[in-house]
């Protein structure tokens, strides 16, 4: 009534976290969440299975630059902003698409003798998306860790090591297989 729909779930507690920030900003402010503990129950298994999309890894240490930066606002929305100490396996951002990607956001514009018209074009980046603990929580993989200091807070794999995150990634989706294998 009235251009109002009502839902009704029942989901986990677990579900909820990073769900407010994420529905006030998709229906800009509009929607109303209620919710009421209703009983304990044992543990159905992980949520949003593989909906999630992929993040956007530094592969390298320094300062993020806007000519970086600018070419990989392409790629996903950005959580670092032009200025910002960035390292190795740091989540910079969130890829459009599926599966994580290894970027350099440090890379810096390489200096010609040649003029052009285009050489001293300004940089106009989207603000970087800024969340708070809650929403991180929310938002992170198994995979991920969320480091906080008195002067930030960090998205960041727990393995820094491309390699080791690649050969932990691999031994995870073999267990995955196997206990799939074992159901049926």
């Amino acid at each position: 009534s009235n251009g109002k729909t009502r839902l009704r779930f029942e989901i986990p507690s677990r579900g909820l976290l990073g769900f407010h920030s994420e529905i006030a900003t998709t229906t800009r402010g509009t929607a109303v969440v209620n919710h009421v503990f209703l009983d304990d129950r044992k543990h159905v298994g992980p949520l949003g299975d593989g909906l999630d999309k992929g993040k956007l890894i530094s592969s390298e240490m320094g300062k993020a630059t806007s000519h970086a930066l600018s070419s990989l606002s392409a790629r996903g929305t950005l959580f670092v902003e032009p200025g910002d100490k960035v390292y190795p396996g740091m989540v910079i951002g969130e890829n459009a698409k599926s599966g994580d990607l290894e970027v350099n956001p440090v890379r810096a514009k390489t200096a010609t003798n040649m003029r052009t018209h285009s050489k001293d074009e300004k940089v106009y980046l989207a603000p970087p998306k800024k969340m708070t603990v809650e929403e991180l929580i929310g938002y992170m993989a198994s995979d991920e860790v969320i480091e906080v200091t008195p002067q930030s807070v960090r998205l960041r794999k727990a393995e820094l090591d491309p390699v080791e995150r690649m050969k932990a990634s691999r031994i995870k989706k073999q267990q995955r297989e196997a206990i799939k294998a074992k159901k049926k």
